[in-house]
């Protein structure tokens, strides 16, 4: 998790950053595991792909993502050897759509519907590069005692010994996953596979979804980082 840490926390260019192997390896104290990929969102947290030793036909030697949170971190699994190992595309797709469907009803606002648009589509077209793969179900629960107030009925998704908590607010400023950066995790993911999936046509098209409602969403959280800014700046001192 450290190397998430020395991320630079300016915003970046919007493609996939790669970092060479052994540049990733040195800057985290040669550790073994690789930064192989990273990525800014409009909030300025990061989302890095880490790799593992190398998996024949599968993508980047992908292990999972380091999800750079409020007051620290958090470490998202995907599924590699088998839907048991980690979250699949599938999975996140699931968890995605239901957060959105969430925002939907409790904020009413017209772009929340074209993003939901985009991951049902997405969903519908996505096939796991191993069809013989059952997908263990997702479920989603409240958050825990003591959390933050939460306008959601659901802010931890689980899906097997896997959990994913996602942030309780809609300003997505406490501690846990944003949306921006689920989505964020998706294209990554589905862009590793693309290369090594025999589905590539369904692939590309889910990816091209996901894009399309990340754009929409790293807009509306642009703009409400700047209507949260305005507001800190009108407080008297």
């Amino acid at each position: 998790m450290g190397g998430v840490h020395q991320m630079k926390e300016a915003a970046m260019d919007p493609s996939i950053q790669t970092i060479p192997a052994n540049s990733a390896t040195a800057a985290k104290g040669g550790s073994g595991r690789d930064i192989v990929a990273w990525r800014t969102t409009s909030a300025g947290r990061n989302v890095a792909l880490i790799s593992t030793d190398l998996i024949p036909g599968r993508p980047l030697r992908l292990w999972g993502a380091a999800v750079k949170v409020a007051g620290g971190g958090a470490f998202i699994r995907l599924a590699i050897l088998n839907a048991f190992d980690g979250w699949s595309v599938s999975q996140l797709l699931a968890v995605a759509l239901a957060r959105f469907e969430a925002e939907q009803a409790h904020s009413g606002e017209p772009v929340l519907g074209r993003i939901v648009q985009h991951l049902v589509r997405a969903a519908a077209m996505h096939r796991e590069p191993q069809e013989s793969w059952v997908v263990p179900p997702v479920s989603f629960e409240p958050a825990p005692s003591g959390s933050p107030a939460s306008p959601f009925p659901w802010s931890l998704a689980r899906a097997g010994r896997f959990a994913i908590q996602m942030c309780p607010e809609a300003e997505a400023r406490q501690r846990g996953v944003t949306p921006e950066q689920l989505l964020v995790l998706i294209e990554m993911a589905l862009s590793s596979w693309l290369p090594v999936t025999p589905w590539r046509r369904s692939c590309w098209e889910a990816q091209r979804e996901v894009r399309m409602a990340l754009a929409l969403e790293a807009e509306r959280a642009r703009a409400r980082w700047a209507a949260h800014v305005a507001d800190c700046d009108a407080e008297p001192e």
